[in-house]
């Protein structure tokens, strides 16, 4: 159906096609977070999971940003809104169910707002289930990476000029990390021996965790966006401490307490931001096909995960302890007894991780 059309059926019956359009300017002149609102009441009050409350975080926070960036106010979507937000997530390389996850947490806020009787969104429109039911998810099997060898990884990223990027694209592939672990890193959970590093960045590797350790990098579990429910410690091979040194020599020194900052606003990284770095890096050649799923930042994690457990042949355990992967996120059918007393730590993986890493080669 045509917008002209649709205007026409509403004009006719008395509708508003778009009816929180009118409410924008009083949300925007009240000093009151209808999100905030949401999570207080339906997921800090009834004691949800610390990572429960970080998807709605993360969520609204997406949302937040897009609608901000095309001026409407988070809290009055509209259909073709939500329609262009899925499809800004599918672009960023956000997955199918990750997008379902986040548009069900958006709408439980909706929800929460039609039921209220001081919000003035009517009990008759949800714009959210509406664009979710005009987009066809994948269902079932999902599209593999693609096949890339490590000579085909050289190739891409030796086309990264800029030192940042590079050490970005690099510490992914490196350690696996996912993008916002990566903008969530602080100059004093990463140690680098390095005499004039050590002597500029004064909180350089001074997190308690990190005491003793040398060239190792510290993955803690209380910051949005890091999704591990415990902290974690991982190496720092040559290569990349090679490319942070190059790049902490040149970072702007501005007192911001993250490793890497934005290239303009020298401000905390985004996650948009890495995965447009990718995005630059490895497509035309390597965008989404009829075999393989588009490469984005995310690739880094399969790449990584790939290598221990089918070149390497590493152990499960000690894989998920360098994933960070959430433990107990096997349903209890397939969990037995014995995999509560199943422990990794750092020790474990350090001389193997240090002795058989792969060499990017630059």
């Amino acid at each position: 159906m045509s917008d002209n059309d649709r205007r026409k059926l509403a004009d006719a019956f008395d509708r508003e096609i778009d009816p929180l359009e009118e409410y924008q300017d009083t949300f925007e002149d009240i000093d009151v977070d209808p999100f905030e609102l949401f999570i207080d009441e339906r997921v800090v009050d009834r004691g949800l999971a610390d990572a429960t409350v970080g998807l709605y975080d993360r969520s609204f926070r997406n949302w937040k940003a897009f609608a901000e960036e095309v001026g409407r106010h988070p809290a009055c979507p509209n259909k073709p809104l939500m329609k262009q937000f899925i499809h800004h997530l599918r672009d960023r390389g956000t997955g199918d169910d990750t997008i379902k996850n986040r548009i069900n947490c958006l709408n439980q806020a909706y929800e929460y707002w039609q039921a209220a009787q001081e919000f003035p969104h009517p009990t008759d429109y949800n714009p959210i289930k509406q664009a979710k039911a005009d987009i066809e998810f994948e269902s079932g099997s999902v599209k593999p990476p693609h096949p890339l060898s490590i000579t085909d990884v050289r190739e891409k990223v030796e086309e990264i000029t800029h030192i940042r990027d590079r050490a970005l694209v690099l510490i992914q592939l490196k350690l696996g990390l996912r993008a916002t672990e990566v903008c969530n890193i602080k100059l004093s959970e990463i140690h680098i021996a390095n005499d004039d590093l050590q002597a500029h960045y004064d909180t350089l590797g001074t997190a308690a965790d990190l005491q003793g350790q040398s060239n190792a990098l510290l993955i803690p579990d209380d910051r949005a966006g890091n999704k591990s429910k415990r902290p974690r410690l991982l190496p720092v091979d040559d290569e990349l401490r090679a490319m942070l040194v190059r790049y902490l020599l040149i970072r702007p020194d501005n007192g911001e307490p993250w490793l890497f900052l934005s290239k303009n606003r020298h401000m905390q990284c985004q996650q948009d931001y890495i995965n447009a770095i990718w995005k630059d890096t490895f497509h035309p050649t390597y965008e989404e096909t009829e075999q393989y799923r588009s490469l984005t930042s995310h690739f880094g994690r399969h790449f990584f995960t790939t290598y221990w457990r089918v070149k390497q042949d590493l152990n499960r355990e000690l894989i998920k302890y360098m994933r960070g992967d959430t433990p107990g996120a096997r349903s209890l059918q397939e969990r037995g007894a014995i995999d509560d007393y199943i422990h990794t730590y750092y020790g474990d993986i350090e001389e193997i991780y240090r002795e058989q890493i792969y060499k990017i080669g630059f």
